[in-house]
């Protein structure tokens, strides 16, 4: 069965940058490096806008994917050996695991202890009710600087919201996921839904 322990860093430098692309070059996705690093600097600059720790912002961007490393079809042995619930929805789209696992090798491998940065790692893909600002710095971060080929649709309306809130900016994206790309619900995504709409 496979285990998180298989995807530990080989090398752990005084320089997270450094060994955020070291681990990703060793499995052949520099393209996860490069999406990670362009996450943390939006990251940085909006923690910067809201009052909010920039340097972590950026650590947290750099390790958001750190997960993107695990195949799909070993996720839910995953979970199910660290012994943690899963979702119905995290059973029928494995990815969606992702963001726990990426919150879980952060701190047990990359020696992250900031509960913050945990946090916002294990709800940038879906959210999660009661998320903290932080946790929504780099939820939009990685809605901005998202991981397709193509601009996202929605950056201009999104960009423009975020001058307003956090709040603002999520909802924005919240309401064209459901609108156009929603594959299946999450929970946390449901309830952080409908908590912004009433805010």
């Amino acid at each position: 069965m496979a285990t998180l322990n298989e995807y530990q860093p080989k090398e752990i430098f005084p320089n997270l940058i450094q060994t955020v692309e070291k681990y990703f070059f060793e499995y052949n996705k520099q393209e996860i490096f490069k999406h990670s690093c362009e996450v943390a600097e939006t990251a940085k600059a909006i923690a910067a806008d809201f009052n909010l720790n920039p340097t972590a912002a950026f650590e947290t961007g750099l390790l958001h994917d750190i997960s993107g490393v695990i195949p799909n079809e070993k996720r839910l042995q995953i979970e199910n050996a660290l012994g943690y619930t899963i979702h119905p929805a995290e059973k029928t789209l494995p990815m969606l695991l992702h963001q726990k696992q990426s919150s879980y090798l952060a701190e047990a491998y990359f020696n992250i202890s900031n509960p913050a940065t945990l946090s916002a790692i294990a709800c940038h893909t879906t959210l999660k009710p009661s998320a903290t600002p932080f946790d929504k710095c780099l939820f939009i971060a990685d809605k901005i600087k998202w991981d397709r080929p193509q601009p996202a649709p929605y950056l201009t309306e999104l960009e423009a919201a975020l001058k307003n809130s956090l709040d603002a900016a999520c909802i924005v994206y919240l309401d064209w996921l459901y609108a156009n790309d929603l594959k299946i619900e999450h929970p946390w995504l449901k309830a952080a839904k409908e908590e912004l709409i009433k805010a």
